[in-house]
C-alpha cells in the first residue's frame, strides 16, 4: 500500500474530486483528515462514514481554508488528532465565470481567495510540521485553464495559473527537508460542476478533447495518488496534465 498509514488532509474533499482523492487514499491505507466549509457538513460527514467503511481513521474538519484562522485551528486539530500532516492536497475552489471587460471586483477577490489564497495559507500551515519531521508531499490542484486561453475563465485561470507558481516555489524552498511540491491539471472531468451545462454544450467540448470523453474524478485521484507517494520522490514543482489531450 503506497501511502499506509500516512495522515492526509485534503481540502475541499466532501465531493467531487476531493472525495475521490480521499476514496483513493483510504484505499492506500492512509488516515484521511476531510475538510470542507460547513454549507457542505451533510455530505462531508457521508464522505467521512465511506471512508469508515474501508477501515481507515477518518474525520471531518471544517474549515473556510480562505481564513488563517480557521486553517491554523483546523491544523492544530489535526495534528492534536492524528500526530502529524504527512500529505497536503489542495483541492478546495470555487468558480465564477465571467468575461474581463465586463469584471466583477467581488467575483474575483472570491475565486482568489478559495483557490489561490487558500493553498497559500494552507501551505504555510502545514510545512512547519513537515519540515521537522523532514517529509512532506504537497499536491496542488491547478487546472487546464491555467495552460490554454479559454473565453470567460478569467478569474478561475487566474488563480489556478498563481497555483502553478506558487507550487514551483514550495517546491523550491522545501527541497532539501524531504518535502515535495507539484501540481495537477486537470482538464474537463465528469463532475457535478460540469453537468450544470446543457447538453449541447457538454457535446461541443467533449469534441474538442483528443481521446473523446471527460475524465472520471477517479483518473485524477490516481494521479493524486502517485504524486503523493514515495513513488514519485524525485519529482516536484512539476505540473502533470490530465485533459486527454486538448493541451500537448
Amino acid at each position: 500500500m503506497k501511502i499506509n498509514d500516512r495522515v492526509a488532509l485534503i481540502t475541499g474533499s466532501g465531493q467531487g474530486i476531493g472525495k475521490a482523492i480521499a476514496l483513493k487514499f483510504a484505499r492506500e491505507g492512509a488516515k484521511i483528515a476531510v475538510n470542507d466549509i460547513k454549507f457542505n457538513e451533510a455530505k462531508a460527514l457521508e464522505t467521512v462514514e465511506e471512508l469508515r467503511k474501508l477501515g481507515v481513521e477518518a474525520e471531518l474538519f471544517l474549515a473556510d481554508v480562505s481564513q488563517e484562522d480557521n486553517v491554523s485551528n483546523m491544523v492544530e486539530k489535526i495534528i492534536a488528532r492524528f500526530r502529524r500532516v504527512d500529505i497536503l492536497v489542495n483541492n478546495a475552489g470555487i468558480n465564477r465565470d465571467g468575461l474581463l471587460h465586463k469584471g466583477n471586483l467581488a467575483n474575483w477577490e472570491a475565486v482568489m481567495a478559495v483557490n489561490l489564497t487558500g493553498p497559500f495559507i494552507c501551505t504555510k500551515a502545514v510545512l512547519p510540521s513537515m519540515r521537522a519531521q523532514e517529509y512532506g508531499r504537497i499536491v496542488n490542484l491547478s487546472s487546464l485553464t491555467a495552460r490554454i486561453g479559454i473565453f470567460g475563465t478569467g478569474y478561475y485561470a487566474t488563480s489556478k495559473a498563481g497555483l502553478i507558481g506558487l507550487t514551483k516555489v514550495t517546491a523550491v524552498e522545501n527541497a532539501t527537508k524531504g518535502i515535495t511540491c507539484n501540481a495537477l491539471a486537470p482538464g474537463y472531468i465528469n463532475t457535478d460542476m460540469m453537468n450544470k451545462y446543457p447538453d449541447d454544450q457538454l457535446k461541443a467540448l467533449i469534441s474538442k478533447i483528443p481521446v473523446g470523453r471527460f475524465a472520471e474524478p477517479e483518473e485524477v485521484a490516481d494521479a493524486a495518488l502517485f504524486l503523493a507517494s514515495d513513488s514519485s520522490s524525485y519529482i516536484t514543482g512539476a505540473v502533470l496534465d490530465i485533459n486527454g489531450g486538448v493541451y500537448i
